[in-house]
């Protein structure tokens, strides 16, 4: 027992790992393998033992599905040539098979602009938790894994350095074969999936993290207990709370819900969940932002996290926003906010605004200025040495010596900081002599120097120029009574490596932000949260807002989101009829739990919500002011099928698989680039627009991307365009859009798209226009969503026919020609003979 547990702690989501090893390649390729023991997930608990077990057998056969989708797509991953591997020393068959290994080097190159790439020999570059099949060919399929001569072998990456050394963990013994000259075969490394995230939920459902926390789990068994009640003695002073938002320029339901959320917060006699519903539109980031910049402003140690790293990004943004207009000290206060993550996946380097907070490069600056000898002390020391005699200072600069030793005792009584609160004086003192420096280097550029770089001043004469300008500049004075008031040392701890300054600021900082997953990790800070934020609360599963639902301390959980739009993916149809995809934001909705509404929306011309306000809210949800205005009504092509809502009836399509069995119609990709063509045209007139296609199938996205993508490429910074599907574009928002159907065909079947979560994100992304395009006869063929929306389009008079259209017509023609379809031209009802004389002759003959 002693040993399975050393193990456990060593390899976290051990019994996981092995059920992945237990399976062999028919087993993985065997969809129902799980589906008798897979158990559909209740809606009530009697006991946090029943609750956490309920997705046990479902998150390992959702495992098993990430699985056997990569599988599908073997040929296409990268790899890395194994050069050499050996056991460990805590190699034990038959289990604890630890190697190391050791991979080819990457060969990386930088093009022209500075952007890397690598070569085609290995592209794999591996990650910790990483699940790999170890074989002897590169394979081209699945059947390649097992093979007469090799039977499949599948290792668990335990850690990564350099890129090349791995740690691992293999399924079964690594075996090889060698040839008369002793040369060992060749054995690849080929990535499956990355185990991260559901280790992590593993760990959170069988009590494995650390100081974990049941108090709110425990409340959300039964609705009764979850929601908060009217608590007498923590909301006496609610009038005093909603006095500080008079002046804020949110909305009536975007302060109530601030409001609500800071008077739960003061209640110490109950745990609870607080949900707060944002429909598209309706400002919900933005209220996130204010009520945490009111957490800030209240010391309220808060954790917020979001299910992707683009979610988590744009609410730290929104944070951020708020807080730097109130700093008067440059970024000073910024200490108490840290965003952390894989910089890499949330390309931080683009967000120049947030590395601020990042804790990475927080880490790296605090690391050069605390324990680097050329840190804060030696570079303050340095520059009041320089100004009190700048000649004696260049000349040991000339000679190449290093500052002596007793300059620095000149400065030893410089500030013995009376610990009594004077951080503010210091950080205003700081920036004072920044602009004093400055001044300083502008005085210096205005000496003639013949050398610029300053390698050798060139004369005599030039050196006393300098000293007297040094010594008689009164700001030189101003520079050093500044720089002796300063500290040489802060009350931090005497730091010796970046994992003590990063376990410093997480353990100190007030608002953390990162990803639910990532949350896992704070379960190791010796630091307690009392209360925790999740954004896009609806698009988790329940099982995964366990890992922070279980942080020390934590006696409140806020949700936002909106069940009504699409909920986290799921891959494994055992899994989703189990009811794995929920999120606790919806089981606690389904039970009667109170939502606090934001119900005015900011984003769409009130043409665009009318019809998903009406389906999808039951007509709570009212027009802002602006998107009332006139100016908000705004046209970016002529004629009345333009406006802002229309559904545009392409007729002639026809749906086809594509050879990754996604529906695609390629008369629709035609009308949709025709009108991204127009729109480009005319965004010269126009000025900025940017645009949005839509589609549910990857197929149709990959091929209007294809179209469209020479407009993408342009320099016109006036025009921009994205085409993402459904699923990919839930909570973004475009000046327009346009929505690819796809669905053709005799029988009236529209799949996936009478999903109605799924139609309310289409259908709400647009700003100013959105445009439909769609098969009229096989959306209303059988009742659906789609029905009810081209009926209501034709009440409206929102309704064309494509071909009705001269350029959509011609680009309708050149499309059937194209993919030999022209037979559908022929046909008596085409739009090439609708109106001619001799048609209508030969009908009065009939």
């Amino acid at each position: 027992m002693e040993n399975t547990e050393v193990k456990e702690e060593e390899i976290p989501g051990r019994r996981l790992i092995d059920f992945v090893f237990s399976w062999s390649v028919k087993d993985v390729l065997n969809e129902n393998l799980y589906k008798n023991q897979v158990r559909k997930i209740p809606q009530t608990f009697t006991s946090t033992t029943e609750y956490k077990t309920s997705f046990c057998a479902p998150l390992v056969e959702e495992t098993h599905a990430d699985l056997l989708s990569s599988m599908s797509t073997l040929s296409l991953a990268p790899w890395r040539v194994i050069l050499h591997f050996m056991p460990t020393k805590d190699f034990k068959p038959p289990n604890d098979l630890f190697y190391h290994v050791i991979l080819k080097s990457l060969r990386k190159f930088e093009t022209d602009d500075g952007k890397e790439f690598v070569t085609d020999d290995g592209r794999y570059e591996p990650e910790a938790r990483d699940l790999i099949a170890i074989t002897n060919v590169r394979p081209k399929c699945i059947a390649d894994l097992e093979t007469t001569n090799r039977s499949y072998l599948v290792a668990f990456v335990l850690k990564v350095k350099e890129d090349h050394y791995l740690r691992i963990l293999s399924s079964k013994p690594i075996l090889f074969e060698e040839d008369k000259n002793k040369r060992r075969e060749t054995l690849y490394a080929i990535p499956l999936i990355n185990m991260t995230t559901n280790i992590r939920i593993w760990r959170a459902l069988n009590s494995k993290l650390e100081g974990g926390n049941s108090n709110i789990i425990r409340n959300v068994l039964q609705p009764k207990y979850a929601e908060a009640r009217n608590c007498t003695a923590c909301s006496t002073d609610s009038a005093d709370m909603r006095s500080r938002f008079s002046s804020s320029d949110l909305n009536d339901s975007q302060k109530e819900a601030v409001l609500s959320c800071l008077v739960t917060r003061k209640c110490n006699h109950q745990n609870t969940v607080k949900l707060i519903w944002g429909p598209p539109g309706t400002g919900k980031t933005r209220t996130v932002g204010l009520l945490l910049f009111s957490l800030l402003r209240l010391r309220c140690r808060t954790l917020t996290c979001a299910p992707t790293n683009n979610a988590v990004l744009e609410v730290a943004q929104r944070l951020l926003n708020n807080v730097t207009e109130s700093l008067e000290y440059g970024t000073y206060g910024l200490g108490d906010v840290i965003l952390f993550g894989n910089g890499k996946r949330m390309k931080i380097v683009d967000r120049h605004d947030l590395l601020d907070v990042f804790l990475d490069n927080r880490v790296d600056i605090l690391l050069e200025c605390l324990v680097s000898s050329y840190g804060w002390k030696g570079s303050l020391v340095s520059m009041i040495c320089l100004l009190e005699d700048p000649k004696q200072q260049y000349d040991l600069y000339l000679n190449d010596r290093s500052m002596i030793d007793n300059e620095e005792e000149k400065t030893e009584g410089i500030s013995k900081n009376k610990e009594t609160n004077r951080n503010q004086e210091v950080v205003k003192n700081m920036n004072l002599a920044l602009d004093f420096l400055k001044s300083l280097e502008t005085l210096l550029c205005t000496l003639t120097v013949a050398d610029k770089r300053l390698k050798r001043v060139s004369s005599e004469n030039e050196q006393s120029r300098l000293s007297h300008i040094m010594k008689s500049s009164f700001v030189r004075e101003d520079c050093l009574r500044i720089l002796k008031s300063l500290p040489q040392k802060f009350s931090v701890p005497d730091f010796k490596e970046e994992n003590g300054i990063k376990k410093f600021c997480l353990e100190n900082s007030c608002l953390t932000f990162c990803t639910v997953s990532s949350s896992a990790k704070l379960h190791k800070v010796k630091a307690q949260w009392e209360l925790l934020v999740i954004d896009e609360a609806a698009q988790l599963k329940e099982c995964e807002s366990t890992i922070p639902l279980q942080l020390p301390g934590l006696r409140h959980a806020i949700l936002f989101g909106d069940e009504r739009q699409l909920p986290a993916m799921v891959k494994s149809k055992v899994s989703e009829e189990a009811e794995f995809g929920r999120s606790l934001f919806q089981r606690l909705v389904l039970l009667g739990h109170k939502k606090d509404l934001l119900k005015v929306q900011h984003r769409m011309h009130p043409s665009i919500s009318l019809f998903p306000n009406r389906m999808f809210y039951e007509n709570q949800i009212l027009d802002g002011p602006n998107v009332k205005e006139r100016s908000y009504d705004r046209r970016f092509l002529q004629g009345n099928m333009y406006g802002s809502y229309s559904f545009i009836n392409v007729a002639h399509g026809k749906e086809e698989f594509d050879k990754s069995h996604s529906l695609r119609n390629v008369i629709e990709v035609a009308v949709a680039s025709e009108i991204v063509a127009s729109l480009f045209k005319e965004s010269v007139r126009t000025k900025k627009v940017k645009v949005g296609i839509i589609s549910p199938y990857k197929a149709q996205v990959y091929a209007i991307e294809e179209k469209v993508k020479k407009y993408n490429a342009d320099s016109n910074s006036d025009f921009s365009i994205s085409v993402r599907s459904v699923d990919g574009f839930q909570g973004g928002e475009e000046d327009v859009i346009i929505m690819s159907t796809v669905r053709s065909n005799m029988n009236g079947v529209v799949g996936f798209l009478k999903n109605h979560q799924r139609t309310n994100v289409a259908l709400t992304r647009a700003r100013h226009c959105l445009w439909i395009l769609g098969n009229e006869a096989t959306l209303t063929k059988k009742f659906s969503i789609w029905k009810e929306l081209v009926i209501d389009a034709k009440k409206r008079r929102c309704f064309y026919n494509a071909d009705e259209d001269k350029s959509l017509a011609q680009a309708i023609t050149v499309a059937l020609i194209e993919h030999d379809q022209i037979h559908t031209l022929l046909n008596m009802d085409s739009f090439l003979f609708r109106k001619t004389m001799w048609k209508y002759s030969m009908y009065q003959k009939g």
